[in-house]
């Protein structure tokens, strides 16, 4: 009997906060601190599912906006994906985990709209 181990390539776990060990490693600007702060949220509740769509990758706001899909649309946090689905709205994300806090879907609120 063969047992294989396949990871994802996933170089931390988001649900416990291992991404903090990763200095910095989500924003490349650190003045931009709406930046920073929002994508601290992501990388808790979404790059552990979203890791290979290159959700960890993405470091400066033109990452987010160019990522495609309405992901991130620029002055319109209601008109983003991103917020849809973490709100329910359309979808229910983190899938099989609770809805992430008010204070975090207001924190990528205002990092959207301020875009």
């Amino acid at each position: 009997m063969v047992l294989s181990l396949v990871g994802c390539g996933q170089s931390f776990n988001s649900n416990t906060n291992d991404y903090n060990l990763i200095a910095s490693s989500y924003c490349a600007d650190q003045s931009n601190t709406a930046l920073c702060d929002a994508n601290a949220i992501i990388q808790q509740n979404c790059a552990n599912c979203h890791f290979h769509s290159g959700w960890a990758a993405y470091d400066t706001d033109e990452e987010w906006i160019n990522s495609g899909n309405g992901r991130v649309v620029a002055g319109d946090a209601d008109g983003s994906t991103l917020i849809t689905k973490l709100r329910n709205y359309g979808g229910n994300m983190p899938e099989g985990a609770p809805q992430i806090s008010n204070e975090d879907a207001e924190t990528l609120r205002d990092w959207i709209n301020g875009l």
